[in-house]
């Protein structure tokens, strides 16, 4: 399966899960045979201003790749700085976060939020791309209601804007 010009081996993928995928359960998922794993989410604006208790979110070990960064924030210019220091921090890939549904997140109109405002998804999503050279996915629920019209509207936009791969998580928000 390739994501981008990224190879993985096959295709299976550990999904992002707040609290949970930290560096020690990423090498055991690799080790139980996962092609690619993914941090736990990390906040853009964090990164963007160096804060001490976020950059540690980024800490890696060879042995873990190849490993994705997923980021979560509304603010296109975070979002792409960010992105900038995922990149530079040795990632081998940029997730955006369109799935999260904890109130604390969709407040700032991040995560699952950003498919109510398909603008500011779509600025988002086009301001990584430009950012970063690395494969960028985005991950996304199936919308707000059962229709999944949110969910082909932002799947389609991503393409647009140049995502490589789009993850959907089939439940409504």
């Amino acid at each position: 399966m390739n994501i981008g010009a990224l190879r993985l081996e096959n295709p299976l993928l550990l999904a992002p899960l707040a609290g949970v995928t930290n560096l020690p359960f990423r090498l055991v998922a690799r080790e139980a045979g996962c092609a690619m794993v993914f941090t736990e989410m990390v906040s853009a604006e964090g990164l963007a201003r160096r804060c001490a208790h976020t950059l540690p979110y980024l800490r890696s070990l060879p042995a873990e790749r190849p490993l994705s960064v997923q980021l979560f924030g509304a603010e296109p210019a975070a979002m792409a700085e960010a992105a900038a220091i995922v990149q530079d921090a040795g990632a081998d890939a940029v997730d955006i976060n369109f799935g999260c549904a904890v109130r604390k997140v969709t407040r700032t109109g991040s995560g699952v939020a950003l498919m109510r405002t398909p603008e500011r998804a779509e600025a988002v999503i086009a301001a990584v791309r430009n950012a970063v050279r690395l494969p960028l996915t985005v991950k996304l629920r199936s919308g707000w209601d059962h229709s999944g019209r949110q969910a082909l509207e932002i799947g389609t936009m991503a393409e647009a804007c140049g995502a490589d791969a789009v993850i959907l998580h089939p439940r409504t928000a």
